[in-house]
């Protein structure tokens, strides 16, 4: 699906840029937060005379909302490195990105990846939706039939997963439900870069099959274990 992507990391005039955003977007909310009026340039208190008091409110709205950018800003990051982990990136790539040692993102990072084995794991809520435009119509919880195409896809797999990935485990309302066995041949791309896997027996495995092989650590999961819902999606990988 098309080659490696150079990655050009921000120099010069583009990082100045991305600076200069990042401060007027942190006083724009600062002055909403100060209650300084309207969020029009320019956006530094010292441009506009007010009193030390005024100055020093803006000054500690700018404190707490850089406060929470750093916690949005560090969620972000372990979402787009696991995403990156996922799509075929090694510690390697990641360190350079950041400009730090291998080590240093192991270690900032190593629970996104424990044990070289991997799931697809699907945990969503016990519920219905409909989309007119889907071919499936009903996706979710539908029952019957229909299930299996629902918990098919369509989701943002990544190559390594649907390389490696030998059971794909869905969840409902945090407990596990469904196990499949995966077709290795059987992914297809349904939306860009968001794809359906295919069951051996196009069905859920069975009670038996379940058990031999969680017994043999091919299976992290089994009907009953908890397995809760999570930021970014029904879908995500499972290391184990």
């Amino acid at each position: 699906m098309g080659g490696e992507m150079e990655r050009h990391p921000l120099q010069g005039a583009d990082r100045d840029e991305l600076h200069s955003r990042l401060d007027d977007l942190a006083w724009a909310f600062a002055r909403r937060a100060a209650g300084l009026g309207p969020d029009d340039p320019p956006f530094n208190v010292y441009d506009d005379g007010l009193s030390d008091d005024q100055i020093k409110a803006a000054q500690l709205a700018r404190v707490a909302i850089y406060k929470d950018l750093e916690t949005l800003v560090s969620s972000s990051m372990r979402l787009d490195v696991g995403q990156a982990l996922e799509h075929g990136a090694n510690w390697d790539e990641v360190a350079e990105a950041l400009e730090v040692s291998r080590q240093a993102v192991a270690k900032r990072f190593g629970d996104l990846r424990r044990g070289d084995n991997v799931a697809v794991v699907i945990s969503r809520r016990d519920r219905v939706r409909e989309y007119p435009d889907d071919t499936r119509v009903r996706v979710g919880e539908v029952g019957g039939p229909e299930q299996y195409d629902s918990d098919r896809g369509v989701w943002p797999i990544g190559k390594k997963v649907r390389a490696e990935a030998k059971y794909a485990i869905v969840a409902v309302d945090g407990i596990v439900r469904r196990i499949y066995e995966l077709d290795p041949a059987g992914w297809r791309e349904a939306e860009p870069n968001k794809w359906e896997f295919t069951a051996v027996g196009s069905h859920e495995l069975d009670a038996k099959a379940i058990a031999t092989a969680y017994t043999a650590g091919e299976l992290p999961l089994q009907p009953g274990d908890d397995c809760p819902t999570r930021v970014g999606g029904a879908y995500r990988p499972h290391w184990f």
